[in-house]
C-alpha cells in the first residue's frame, strides 16, 4: 500500500531528529486509549498532526519534571538503534558500538526481523555519548537512528561488561598508516 510506504519512510526519517530540545521517536500507532498511551510514554513523545505539533502536548512535555526525561535521568542507560538492515545481527551491532570506544557495554539485543536493537551501557553518560556518536553512522549501507531506550534500567540490574566482540576480520598494519588510534579518535578525525 502506498500510504504504508509513506508512513514507514516518515518513521525511518523522523526517528532521532530533534524538535526543540527533544529527540523524536516514531513508531506505528497501536490500538490503545490515547490518554493511557500518553501516560505510558511519560509525556516524552510530541504528538504530531497534519498541521504541525500540538501545543497542549508540547506544554505537557515542558511541565514534566527533569527526572521524567531520559536525557536528564541517570537511570536511563540504554540506546535504541533503529533503521538496521535485517542482516545486522547481535554480534555485528555489538562490534560497531564497541568500536566507538565510549564505555562498557553490558547488553546487546537485536530484533533482526524488525530492524532495531538496544545497547545497554554501564552509565548514562556513556549511553548519551554513544547516541551522539552513532546517530547517522552507516551500517551496511543504511544510516542508523539512535535515541534513548523507552525504559530506565531497573535498579539492581547486574552490571558486568560484555567481553569484546569477535572481530569479523583481522586488521593488518600498513606502512604509512598511523596505528594505535581509538575508533572514537578516528571518527572525530573523519568528521573534521
Amino acid at each position: 500500500c502506498f500510504l504504508a510506504q509513506e508512513a514507514e519512510t516518515a518513521i525511518t526519517e523522523m526517528t532521532g531528529k530533534w524538535l526543540g530540545s527533544r529527540q523524536i521517536r516514531c513508531n506505528w500507532a497501536t490500538k490503545t486509549n490515547a490518554e493511557e498511551k500518553q501516560e505510558t510514554d511519560n509525556h516524552n513523545a510530541v504528538v504530531l498532526t497534519n498541521g504541525g505539533s500540538s501545543n497542549a502536548a508540547m506544554e505537557a512535555n515542558q511541565d514534566t519534571g527533569s527526572k521524567e526525561n531520559p536525557e536528564n535521568n541517570p537511570d536511563f542507560t540504554t540506546v535504541y538503534v533503529g533503521n538496521l538492515g535485517h542482516e545486522v545481527n547481535r554480534d555485528e551491532l555489538h562490534r560497531h558500538f564497541y568500536n566507538l570506544g565510549v564505555g562498557a557495554i553490558e547488553e546487546v539485543r537485536v530484533q533482526q526481523e524488525k530492524g532495531f536493537g538496544f545497547i545497554r551501557y554501564s552509565t548514562h553518560g556513556e549511553a548519551a555519548l554513544a547516541i551522539q556518536m552513532a546517530n547517522g553512522l552507516v551500517v551496511r549501507g543504511k544510516p542508523i537512528k539512535c535515541s534513548w531506550g523507552n525504559k530506565p534500567t531497573p535498579p539492581g540490574t547486574s552490571s558486568k561488561p560484555l567481553p569484546p566482540p569477535i572481530a569479523s576480520y583481522q586488521p593488518i598494519a600498513m606502512a604509512g598508516v598511523p596505528q594505535g588510534f581509538t575508533a572514537a579518535e578516528l571518527l572525530a578525525y573523519q568528521r573534521q
